[in-house]
Order: structure tokens, then sequence, then C-alpha cells
């Protein structure tokens, strides 16, 4: 099995997007110190398509939107223990702030990524992937707008880094079977936010760990070691339920 974990904004907000940068240095320190590698998905993904099999003593680690926080927090963090990380980027909101809808409680306007910040990070080895051009519910679009959306990021992303983009994350972790297509032809692998460890899923529908539900080094330790799994699954019932209750 492989745990991908989820990351977006790297601050001491409390919000429920936010992991505070001593939290992050303590996790990464954790994973070093038990002989674990933090990856990026695209390192994953070519181990399993080569072998069959995921890497062993490996998490992957990836950060949702682009916050600019990444690039002050993460990196020299990432480089302390020579680990990798994939950043699915936004990239109508590269230089702006975090906008594309209201933010969550505390956490209020972020700055983003920029440019030549992405560019910087790429070169150092850190993995961008689409998480589209607005950050839109791509089932509400249609196939053209979601196709535009989906692809047109990466195609901006690959133009900007010369390098091909291979990986995906859905926004809000909403797809339908049209963005899903789209994702299957297009990308190697997309990340959802189902709340598991990946074993044996599609590659274009990989679930992951939010790191909302792990707050404390123990956790972070035992979620590696395959401890966690009946917790997780609660959770996601638990989330699962209110969804329900949120749409009736």
């Amino acid at each position: 099995m492989l745990t991908i974990f989820t990351y977006h904004s790297l601050d001491a907000s409390g919000s429920v997007v936010s992991v505070t940068p001593a939290a992050f240095a303590d996790q990464m320190a954790c994973l070093a110190r038990l002989g674990w590698r933090g990856i990026s998905l695209r390192e994953a993904i070519g181990q399993q398509q080569q072998t069959g099999q995921w890497p062993e003593r490996c998490a992957v680690l990836t950060f949702d939107d682009g916050f600019a926080n990444f690039f002050d927090v993460a990196g020299p963090i990432l480089n302390r223990f020579g680990f990798s990380a994939t950043v699915f980027l936004i990239t109508g909101h590269v230089g702006g702030f975090n906008d594309w809808d209201a933010p969550p409680p505390g956490l209020g306007a972020q700055a983003m990524l920029t440019w030549a910040q992405v560019e910087r990070l790429a070169a150092d080895g850190i993995e961008f992937g689409s998480h589209t051009r607005t950050h839109p519910d791509l089932r509400t679009l249609t196939a053209q707008d979601a196709y535009d959306e989906i692809v047109g990021a990466r195609s901006e992303l690959e133009d900007r880094l010369g390098q091909t983009i291979s990986t995906f994350a859905y926004p809000f972790g909403y797809l339908n079977d049209n963005a899903q297509q789209i994702v299957k032809q297009e990308f190697r692998a997309a990340c959802t936010t189902v709340l598991r460890r990946a074993n044996g899923d599609a590659l274009h529908k990989l679930p992951r760990v939010d790191m909302y539900y792990i707050r404390s080094e123990q956790q972070f330790a035992r979620v590696i070691a395959g401890e966690l799994d009946g917790y997780l699954a609660f959770r996601r019932w638990g989330r699962s339920v209110r969804g329900a209750l949120l749409r009736n």
C-alpha cells in the first residue's frame, strides 16, 4: 500500500487546510527518523508502472493549490532531508491570491507561488501537476470547458517549465464521468480526496490522506505504518454522512 498525504497551506492560522510550519518540520523529521523518504507522485507512479509495486518505505507528499508558503517553508525543510513532493498548481492564480472561492474560516487571504518560484522549485526537483486553471467544480462544466481547465493548465505548466506534466488533482475532489475520461486520456495519474491509503486503485482515481485528520506526530507515524486504516475508514464514513445531509 502507498500513503499519499495531502497538504495545502503551511501556516499558523489553524484553518482546516493549514498545517503549522513546526508540525510539518516534525513530520518530515519523523519520516527520516523511521527510515522513510518523502517522494513525488511522479516517482511513485514511475516505479509502480516499471515494477508493478509501489516503492517501499516511501510516502508521497502532495500540496494542493500552490500556496507561496510552500516555497518559504516546505522547500527548505524538504531540502534538509533530501525529500521531494508534488505541487498541484492552479495556474490562473499563480502570482495572485487564494480567491478562487471564499477561504476557510481563519485562513484569510494567502499569497500563491509566483512563476519565478515555480521555476526555481521545479529546477530543484519538485514535481508540478495540474490542478486546473481556476479551481472549478468540474461536474458543472461542459466537456469543452472541463478540457480547457484540465489540459489548459497542463499546457501552461509545460510551456513555462519545459517539461512533461503527467499528474493531476481534481479540485475539491469532485469528478464525474466526463472529467475522469479527460484525465485518464491526458495524464499518467490523478488524485482524489477519498480518505484512505492507495491499494490497487485506478491510477487516475488515487485516494489520499488529508492532513486535517492527522494532527500529531504519533498519528503521522501510525498512518505510514498502516495502523490507522480503521480510523481513516471511520472519518471517511463521517464525511460521507455529512455530505449526504448537506445534499438533503
